[in-house]
């Protein structure tokens, strides 16, 4: 299975035809990296990075709201959602936030395929964004704790979470320290793997 078999499902799922080529070129790079790196499970096939990780990013991408010209992405790793993002909304600043030197220079690689990126580490006390991402990084109180400023000057989450029954976990504890917290919870649906996914929006 290669990349090319993958195309209608992208394309599907609100991908820019004319971004294609980006998208190509950084999972290419990111398959080559991972062996060094550890950027996703080395136990992976080249075809379950496609419909594991990047078909996964793109799940909610029709929910991407519009008119946005800064977002952070917390914890990128390999630049899983915030890459895919910054190839597929040129218009968009990325900040990307990630700890491991080693990542971050991966991240920086990356900056050739998409220039509206911008590699940082610690996530600030003060964060000037419109908007949060993040996959695959912390529970749902840590993310909120990590920007809380943010958070109550009205920011705003899109957050892509796996099952239902780990989000309602999370927001036990979420609604414990943020009493006021409002969120919308839209499921997801893969065209290629049977797995539970979830879209959470965070708004004030």
């Amino acid at each position: 299975m290669s990349f090319e078999n993958r195309l209608p499902q992208i394309l599907e799922l609100g991908f820019r035809r004319e971004a294609l080529p980006k998208l190509k070129a950084y999972i290419d790079l990111l398959w080559a990296a991972n062996e060094e790196l550890n950027l996703f499970s080395r136990k992976m096939t080249f075809e379950e990075l496609i419909d594991n990780h990047l078909i996964d990013c793109l799940l909610p991408l029709k929910h991407f709201p519009a008119g946005l010209k800064t977002v952070a992405d917390f914890g990128s790793g390999g630049g899983l959602p915030g890459v895919i993002y910054a190839i597929q909304f040129p218009e968009i600043q990325f900040e990307l936030y990630e700890k491991s030197p080693k990542k971050q220079d991966f991240l920086k690689k990356c900056q050739a395929i998409a220039p509206n990126l911008k590699i940082l580490g610690e996530i600030p006390k003060e964060l000037k964004v419109e908007m949060v991402t993040a996959r695959a990084f912390k529970p749902l109180d840590v993310i909120l704790e990590v920007s809380r400023d943010y958070y109550k000057n009205g920011g705003k989450y899109f957050l892509l979470k796996a099952r239902q029954e780990k989000i309602d976990e999370e927001l036990v504890d979420a609604k414990k320290k943020f009493k006021d917290l409002q969120l919308e919870i839209v499921a997801l649906s893969s065209p290629i793997l049977d797995v539970e996914r979830h879209l959470v929006l965070i708004h004030k």
